[in-house]
């Protein structure tokens, strides 16, 4: 049985104006809010406070072939022309990662020195929740 996998791009920074981010980035994004914002679920109830920073996150896509590593190598390809908006995001106090879930199965993955650097190359942070098997 191979792994699962979900992955999305998320962009954090201390002001940015969240749509110019999804502009920025090309992508549709499927939550977002702005710094200074009231808090609130994902439905739409408030919560207390405000958003201290803003927030977009893109859903990227999912696969169970395992081949999480091609994936990303396909996601870096879709994301590359927007590389000096990223620059530009990153300079001014922005972060962005890769959200992975992942569901293991009989086997892991090994993500190379090439897609590291590519990664690295735009600025863009791994991070890997595993979820547990079904």
């Amino acid at each position: 049985m191979c792994f699962s996998y979900r992955v999305s791009l998320q962009v954090r920074h201390p002001y940015a104006d969240p749509q110019r981010i999804i502009k920025g980035i090309g992508l549709p994004p499927v939550r977002f809010w702005a710094a200074g914002e009231r808090r609130a679920t994902p439905k739409g109830t408030l919560l207390l406070g405000a958003y201290t920073e803003s927030y977009c996150a893109f859903d990227i896509g999912a696969g169970d072939d395992g081949e999480l590593a091609d994936f990303l190598r396909r996601s870096m390809t879709r994301i590359d022309p927007s590389a000096a908006f990223i620059a530009e995001l990153r300079q001014t106090g922005g972060k962005l990662n890769f959200f992975i879930t992942w569901t293991p199965g009989e086997r892991g993955e090994v993500f190379d020195v090439n897609l590291l650097m590519d990664m690295a190359r735009l600025g863009i942070d791994l991070g890997i929740e595993p979820l547990a098997s079904t």
